[in-house]
């Protein structure tokens, strides 16, 4: 295959953007991850790739993608690089907390993540937790951890709970109102967003159920509970998972 693809690379005159085309277009490439009894049963590592892997995000794709969802993302290319907020908690592990760490304006700090700068003792907690490259060592390949450090920084951590509270904002403006009725359309707006999909009769009860609870049973203030919510969407499988 990388004979053929090869090939064909020079056969058009080295151009990029055809090979890409072929690619794209091939069924291999656009495969479901959807599984077959018969399937499973005779290849069941998919080592025939007969169906998509389901992978989670990188790391710098999943920040970036919580930047999307909560209509933070700033699509600029080039310059130098950004300095997104710290917790203190990471400062303080410096001699000098604070030292040597710049403050980007909001919207700088919204581009991607390939344009945040590297200070090895200063890592940004949610691309640590999630496998970034170690800047001190080679990485030729990433590993791909599952660990408690990553559910508790994606509930509780600043940024996301920062980034919940513009995703609230985002769902309210586009979703409108608080009342009973508009509470099911800004949660079914929610899902559109996060899951790039309709949200189901089901999802929508539950969400609301949910948004409801939080206010009535632990006093949770409306708006809050809707930033609750829209947490509680980005900590989904279906948002970190590219299946």
């Amino acid at each position: 295959l990388l004979d053929w693809l090869a090939t064909e690379l020079v056969a058009n005159g080295w151009r990029l953007k055809a090979l890409h085309k072929t690619i794209l277009l091939s069924r291999a490439y656009r495969a479901a991850s959807t599984a077959h009894p018969e399937a499973l049963a005779r290849d069941p590592l998919n080592d025939a790739l007969w169906r998509f892997d389901p992978r989670r995000l990188s790391a710098e794709e999943l920040r970036d993608s919580i930047h999307m969802a909560s209509g933070q993302f700033n699509p600029r290319m080039f310059g130098p690089g950004v300095y997104p907020t710290l917790p203190a908690e990471v400062h303080a592990t410096q001699s000098v907390p604070g030292a040597g760490w710049g403050n980007s304006p909001p919207a700088e700090q919204a581009r991607r993540s390939i344009y945040i700068h590297v200070k090895r003792t200063l890592p940004v907690p949610i691309l640590a937790d999630y496998d970034v490259a170690d800047p001190d060592a080679a990485c030729p390949v990433r590993f791909v951890t599952t660990q408690p450090t990553q559910a508790l920084g994606m509930m509780n951590g600043d940024f996301l709970h920062a980034q919940a509270r513009e995703f609230a904002a985002r769902v309210r403006r586009e979703a409108g109102g608080t009342n009973a009725d508009q509470t099911a359309a800004m949660v079914r707006r929610a899902v559109e967003i996060a899951l790039v999909r309709p949200a189901s009769d089901a999802e929508v009860n539950r969400g609301v159920a949910l948004i409801d609870t939080l206010e009535a049973t632990d006093g949770v203030d409306p708006g809050r509970a809707l930033e609750l919510y829209c947490l509680m969407v980005l900590n989904l499988n279906e948002f970190v998972y590219l299946d």
